[in-house]
């Protein structure tokens, strides 16, 4: 059975805008959808520790990520593949990886900073909900006898 071309047209995605609508000057890009990202970090009023757990976390995601895309290179003949060179590819895409979290990395340090604040434990009274910081939400326990943790998951209540 043969299709009429009129109807594998129909198949085909829709050609640009005449009018350049939607459109940006570079034939290589397209229009960009909003997206749902955390908003950048203000770094200086950070913790230096949360901080540096964040870059450190971020660098490890980046070190996996850079070791993952090694192994997917094909190796040849005219490298010269010994372990000494694969120590050494592996501390400088270390090295790389590290400055490229310190850099900004791809993003990731600030969604962990972000959630890290946005669940930050405080000494005083133990885990502080971020609802229960905005005054939306009050924790309360009928008993009178339980009292909010760090060391449990999540802040749930914790029998003392």
């Amino acid at each position: 059975m043969t299709v009429p071309i009129t109807s594998a047209r129909s198949l085909l995605p829709p050609s640009p805008p005449k009018n350049n609508e939607g459109w940006s000057g570079n034939a290589l890009t397209v229009p960009r959808t909003p997206s749902h990202r955390v908003i950048p970090v203000d770094r200086s009023k950070v913790d230096p520790q949360t901080l540096k757990v964040a870059q450190g976390m971020e660098a490890m995601f980046l070190d996996i990520m850079m070791k993952a895309m090694r192994q997917t290179v094909p190796e040849n003949g005219m490298d010269l593949e010994n372990v000494g060179t694969r120590v050494y590819q592996g501390m400088l895409d270390s090295e790389y990886v590290e400055k490229a979290a310190r850099a900004g990395g791809i993003g990731l340090s600030d969604q962990i900073i972000a959630y890290l604040e946005s669940h930050r434990y405080n000494s005083n009274r133990g885990y502080v909900d971020p609802a229960a910081r905005q005054g939306m939400v009050k924790p309360s326990d009928p008993t009178g006898n339980a009292r909010l943790t760090g060391g449990t998951h999540e802040g749930q209540l914790d029998k003392q």
